[in-house]
């Protein structure tokens, strides 16, 4: 999956910039750029808004996390970490590695059947909730306007038949960074960062 940075940060895979410095040289000289490391952890983000953010139907991405629904939650989660996701449920699960729910990794993103089902082809395969898990067997999601941000059994979660796929946008076993970009730069997707690196080497 090709990273699209969102406002100032933008994740990157060094290794898949083929860049003819080594790690450390390349992270001193996107430091010298401005380009700041940001160390950024989804499940405590998505921990620390149980009890504190709102949920509405339809809010807009610009509220999270104070406003959310589940799939701006999401979206908000892995913004933090660099990494754009489009608005809805069923576009985010057109994104990333197809994932089995037996696989399950800390931060994989769960699709289920919800109140209202988008689908793109079959009825039976509608989206209409979404979570991430946590690695511990729960899921943590924005729920419904009485209950807020909740973190349940991934049993509970996924119900009867309710299991829509899940999606890994961060691989596991690679190293993937998030980096905060300077006021003067925009990085629109995580390759720019292999030009400005060349750019910046002796000739």
């Amino acid at each position: 999956m090709e990273y699209r940075a969102v406002g100032n940060r933008c994740a990157v895979i060094l290794d898949s910039l083929h860049l003819p410095v080594s790690r450390e040289e390349t992270l001193a000289i996107l430091n010298y750029k401005g380009f700041v490391l940001a160390e950024v952890d989804i499940i405590t983000l998505a921990r620390q808004c149980i009890g504190t953010s709102q949920y509405r139907r339809g809010a807009n991405p610009s509220e999270a996390p104070a406003i959310v629904d589940c799939s701006s939650f999401i979206k908000w989660l892995y913004a933090q970490r660099g990494i754009w996701l489009p608005r809805r449920s069923i576009q985010q699960r057109e994104l990333g590695e197809p994932v089995k729910l037996d696989e399950l990794f800390l931060g994989d993103v769960v699709f289920v059947s919800g109140w209202i089902d988008y689908y793109q082809n079959d009825p039976a395969d509608g989206v209409g909730h979404v979570g991430v898990a946590t690695g511990d067997g729960t899921i943590i999601h924005a729920a419904n306007k009485k209950a807020g941000i909740i973190e349940s059994p991934l049993e509970k979660f996924v119900g009867k038949n309710k299991f829509r796929g899940a999606r890994r946008y961060l691989p596991r076993n690679v190293e993937v960074l998030t980096l905060g970009t300077p006021a003067e730069r925009e990085v629109e997707i995580a390759d720019d960062l292999r030009w400005i690196v060349l750019q910046s080497l002796p000739r």
